[in-house]
């Protein structure tokens, strides 16, 4: 099977984020990563056309390239589709690169693929509303899934889907993979790797950390004080499986179908779900129906030192005020 160490990490952060209030932007990172194997009998057809393969697809794109139409505009307008279109969110991606990785390699009995997909960008609109009390932050756009192809176009190996397995086959075996799409393995081929959709797990099970100076976002090498400006930081960290957090499992999807006379297995992994996000400023999150919002205030209340999983009751008492208005704030969103 392909070494993890070839490629890319299992552990590799799904999404990655620093949000600013203070200038309604954000940094952003998306990570897609999967592992897809196909096994079957040594001496078939397969084995013959695969034993010993070993190739690879690596190109980036960036938004801002005017020199080629290179599908990153269309790209971008379909995540950002999909973000209004599930979670009526404001959010928008813009000033996005992407960086895709592939590689397949095979061997007597298996063929091994392993992919990973970034899309780093700056997100606009995230500031929902402001109040003397606080700024409002929306967050339901972390958990998007899009269903479209994505389909860019590289110098190296023309028309290429990005979000769907299949792109690999389409770039390296392009007869093979179209057999793969009449068979029972379209399925996992077409199983889109931007699917943040564990991303939006509750955020009481994200571990919290309230960071009075900002010291841990700078230890981090996020930059924040090149982008909040505030010492105060609240740090949200999804993936570390606890009793209180929970446990994070990779995800599992096969088939099986036969293909020139040989029949073969297929399996895809998807590493458990991991991210962070920081906000620059003393947060609360608080829920309003299905919808999850962050309040942020500058500085923290006097007195507050640290917080872990909760806060000091004089904490609770300063942001118990902002939750009133929540339902004005539901309202303000959906109707963006």
């Amino acid at each position: 099977m392909l070494s993890v160490g070839d490629l890319i990490e299992v552990s590799a952060v799904q999404q990655t984020t620093s949000m600013v209030p203070e200038t309604d932007k954000a940094d952003t990172i998306f990570t897609a990563v999967r592992f897809v194997t196909l096994e079957y009998e040594p001496d078939s057809a397969l084995a013959k056309q695969f034993n010993g393969k070993d190739e690879r697809v690596q190109f980036s794109l960036s938004l801002n390239d005017s020199a080629t139409d290179n599908g990153m505009v269309e790209l971008v307008n379909a995540i950002n589709t999909a973000i209004v279109q599930q979670k009526a969110s404001p959010v928008r991606i813009e000033n996005a690169t992407l960086d895709y990785t592939a590689s397949l390699k095979g061997s007597a009995n298996k063929l091994s693929l392993a992919y990973k997909v970034v899309l780093e960008g700056i997100l606009s609109n995230i500031v929902l509303d402001r109040a003397e009390q606080g700024t409002v932050l929306d967050l339901d756009w972390r958990s998007v899934v899009v269903n479209e192809p994505l389909t860019v176009k590289t110098q190296q190996y023309g028309n290429m889907s990005v979000n769907y397995p299949v792109g690999l086959f389409q770039a390296t075996f392009p007869q093979f993979a179209q057999n793969l799409l009449n068979s029972p393995a379209s399925g996992i081929m077409r199983d889109p790797l931007f699917n943040f959709q564990d991303i939006g797990v509750p955020m009481d099970r994200w571990h919290f950390l309230f960071d009075p100076t900002g010291s841990q976002a700078g230890a981090a090498g996020a930059g924040f004080e090149e982008i909040g400006g505030a010492r105060v930081v609240s740090i949200y960290s999804l993936g570390e499986s606890s009793f209180r957090e929970g446990t994070f499992s990779e995800k599992r999807n096969e088939a099986s179908a036969t293909l020139n006379g040989t029949r073969f297995g297929i399996e895809s992994t998807t590493p458990p779900p991991s991210g962070q996000i920081q906000i620059a400023g003393f947060s609360r999150i608080e829920k309003a129906g299905n919808d999850e919002l962050a309040f942020v205030a500058a500085q923290a209340p006097e007195g507050t030192v640290t917080a872990t999983g909760g806060f000091p009751i004089q904490v609770l008492l300063v942001l118990g005020g902002m939750m009133g208005a929540v339902a004005v704030f539901v309202l303000i969103k959906t109707r963006k």
